[in-house]
C-alpha cells in the first residue's frame, strides 16, 4: 500500500505560504485544488445574498442561519480523492458517515490526548474542517480552505486556501480522521475469516471477533451469541490479511508479538503462533 502520508504531503505541497484565492493571479490553483471557479462562487453568493439582502433592508444585520457557501470541504474532498481515500471525506457529518461506512476506527475523538498527522482531516466544533499539516512543539499547522467569502458585497468576495497555525488547543475540536487507519480499513478481511474465533494458545481460551472491515477485539468470555458481533469493546487488535499465503496477521494492542494465522482449506481452522507458543484458531458456529 502507497504511504498515505506522503500522498497527503505531495497534495499539500502544492499549496504556497502565501495565500491561494479564488480570483487573480492564483485563480487556477484554487480551482484545481477545490473543484471551484470565482464564477461559480459569485453565481452561489447571489443567490444566498437574496434572503440577506432582505435583513440588510429591515435593518438586520445578523446573518445566523442563512447559508454561506465557502471551500473547506471541497478542498478536504479533493485531498481524499488524491490520497485514494475509500469514501469522501470533505463531508461536515464525517463521524457519522465514518461509522456508517464501517471505517469508525479511523476516527480519533479530540478527547484521546493523541495529536493529527499530517494529512488528518480535522473537525473543528464550529461549521468547518481542515487538513492537518504538521507539529513544532505545540504550534499546529494546517492547510484550511474557506478562508475567504462573500463579505457584504458579494460582487467583492472571494474565497481563499491559506496555511495557517495556531497554539495546539483540542478542545476547539470534535476531532479527525486517522487517514492511515482508514486506508488499512479499506483493505477487508477475507470473507473465510468473518466472525467469531476461539483462539487456543498456553492452555488459555480467548475469544475473538474478526469484523470485515476495522480492528478484532478480544475477550476472556466466550460471545452470548455468535451470529452477532460483540456489543462492547474487547482488546483491539490491527488486522492484515495476508492473500497470498491464505492467512492474517493480527497485532494486539500492547502486544509485543503479533498473532500469524493460517487458514486450512475446507476446514474452518487457522494455524499460527504468537511469539513463540503455538496458536489455533477454530471458526465458532
Amino acid at each position: 500500500m502507497p504511504d498515505v502520508r506522503k500522498k497527503a504531503e505531495e497534495f499539500l505541497a502544492q499549496v504556497p505560504k502565501t495565500d491561494v484565492t479564488s480570483n487573480g493571479a492564483t485563480a487556477a490553483l484554487f480551482t484545481k485544488l477545490t473543484g471551484w471557479t470565482q464564477d461559480g462562487l459569485q453565481s452561489r453568493w447571489k443567490d444566498e445574498d437574496v434572503p440577506k439582502k432582505k435583513r440588510r433592508d429591515a435593518g438586520n444585520n445578523d446573518m445566523s442561519g442563512l447559508a454561506t457557501t465557502t471551500t473547506c470541504n471541497e478542498f478536504v474532498g479533493k485531498l481524499s480523492a488524491h490520497i485514494g481515500s475509500p469514501i469522501n471525506l470533505g463531508r461536515f457529518d464525517i463521524e457519522k458517515e465514518l461509522k456508517r461506512t464501517g471505517y469508525g476506527d479511523a476516527w480519533v475523538d479530540a478527547t484521546s490526548g493523541k495529536r493529527p498527522g499530517r494529512g488528518d482531516v480535522f473537525r473543528p466544533k464550529k461549521f468547518h474542517m481542515g487538513v492537518s499539516d504538521e507539529f513544532d512543539g505545540d504550534l499546529w499547522k494546517t492547510v484550511e480552505s474557506g478562508q475567504g467569502g462573500p463579505g457584504q458585497d458579494y460582487t467583492k468576495g472571494f474565497d481563499i486556501i491559506r496555511r495557517k497555525q495556531q497554539t495546539w488547543d483540542p478542545n476547539t475540536l470534535q476531532g479527525w480522521v486517522d487517514i492511515e487507519i482508514l486506508m488499512k480499513l479499506s483493505v477487508k478481511a477475507p470473507k473465510w475469516a468473518v466472525g467469531w474465533w476461539r483462539f487456543e494458545v498456553n492452555g488459555s481460551r480467548q475469544f475473538v471477533w474478526i469484523p470485515e472491515r476495522g480492528s478484532a477485539h478480544l475477550f476472556d468470555a466466550p460471545p452470548p451469541s455468535t451470529a452477532k458481533p460483540p456489543v462492547t469493546d474487547g482488546k483491539r487488535g490491527e488486522v492484515t490479511p495476508d492473500g497470498d499465503a491464505g492467512g492474517l496477521t493480527i497485532a494486539w494492542a500492547g502486544a509485543p508479538m503479533p498473532d500469524v494465522l493460517r487458514n486450512l482449506p475446507a476446514v474452518q481452522y487457522m494455524l499460527g503462533t504468537r511469539g513463540g507458543a503455538q496458536l489455533q484458531a477454530f471458526k465458532l458456529k
